[in-house]
């Protein structure tokens, strides 16, 4: 391959192919109506000349910017990296550059300004904590959006997995054990997955005919630090709680750490349960119980549903609810 030059053209591509601008413009945008000869002769003239697009004039052409904004929670938590990884393969894959951008509660503001600004093609959301009035804001934009998640807006695509059954796998795995005494680690309560994972849990309870103690309950944000410390709280009670529920497994390794701070054993002591099963679940340090929800088929949907959409914007909405289940490991047991 020679050097890629910025200074050749579409023009240089076309004469050294032999055919018409308009030709070449065509086959580089994906059109069709080009015979598979004309096709080999463009294609191996942008090879040896090393020709690139110009995107930013294609997007003058097509009103579109073949760019796909994908707005994650805290990077810290592998869930996200996990989806990413699906998500922007599969963009690449499909033609798509990836714009990844900060889903903050207190940048949602500047993050909708910068979805607009930069013109994006379509939106996937992946966190799970915008509030209803922040996604509405990005979602009311205009542009093609998929939510990861419950989703506020319902003339919005979504895909989610079954967060209020995932509450009651939690519940009734921790209670066929024989604790009674659970203590929970929740995200912030007025976000919609954490919501439907606390109502199942709950429901479960009332099921079994056993009383939630709220004072066992700690809000901790998903947030590492916080659950170390929401942890390490519940563990220090004069009657600490036989088995622990963390919201996701980054609760759950603040959880775990804690207890170790605190010479408290897993799951001699206390029985600890995550949500999400991400790939550090399994590792031999952790081997965290947990309630699994379907990552990657989320991810692969997510972008199923948001190519759909770009090819046909007037499709009724879609909203897929995948199953979560138990993933049986070493930090839980029965009294």
């Amino acid at each position: 391959m020679p050097p890629k030059s910025r200074g050749v053209t579409s023009i240089d591509v076309a004469k050294a192919a032999g055919v018409s601008q308009t030709t070449v413009s065509r086959i580089v945008n994906g059109r069709e109506g080009v015979s598979d000869d004309i096709r080999a002769k463009v294609e191996a003239a942008i090879e040896k000349l090393g020709y690139r697009p110009n995107l930013s004039a294609r997007s003058l052409v097509t009103s579109r910017t073949q760019t796909i904004g994908v707005v994650l929670g805290d990077p810290r938590n592998s869930y996200y990296a996990e989806l990413l990884h699906t998500i922007s393969g599969e963009l690449n894959h499909a033609g798509y550059r990836t714009l990844i951008l900060s889903g903050r509660a207190d940048t949602t503001e500047d993050l909708a300004r910068t979805l607009w600004e930069t013109n994006v093609d379509g939106v996937i959301l992946t966190t799970t904590l915008l509030s209803p009035d922040d996604e509405g804001r990005i979602v009311s934009l205009g542009v093609p959006s998929v939510t990861m998640g419950p989703g506020a807006a319902p003339a919005s695509d979504s895909i989610s997995p079954d967060n209020f059954e995932g509450g009651r796998i939690a519940a009734r795995h921790l209670l066929d054990l024989g604790h009674r005494r659970i203590g929970v680690i929740s995200g912030p309560l007025g976000a919609a997955s954490v919501n439907d994972r606390h109502r199942g849990f709950l429901l479960e309870f009332a099921a079994a005919g056993v009383s939630f103690d709220e004072d066992l309950l700690e809000v901790a944000d998903l947030d590492y630090t916080r659950a170390f410390d929401a942890a390490t709280r519940l563990l220090q009670l004069p009657e600490p709680p036989t088995a622990l529920f963390c919201h996701n497994d980054l609760v759950a390794f603040g959880a775990l750490n804690a207890s170790t701070a605190l010479g408290v054993g897993v799951p001699e002591d206390v029985s600890i349960l995550g949500f999400d099963d991400v790939a550090m679940s399994s590792w031999q340090a952790f081997d965290l119980t947990t309630v699994r929800q379907p990552i990657l088929d989320m991810a692969h949907g997510a972008v199923e549903l948001l190519l759909s959409r770009l090819a046909s914007p007037e499709q009724d909405a879609a909203h897929v609810l995948l199953p979560c289940s138990l993933v049986e490991r070493s930090t839980t047991r029965a009294l």
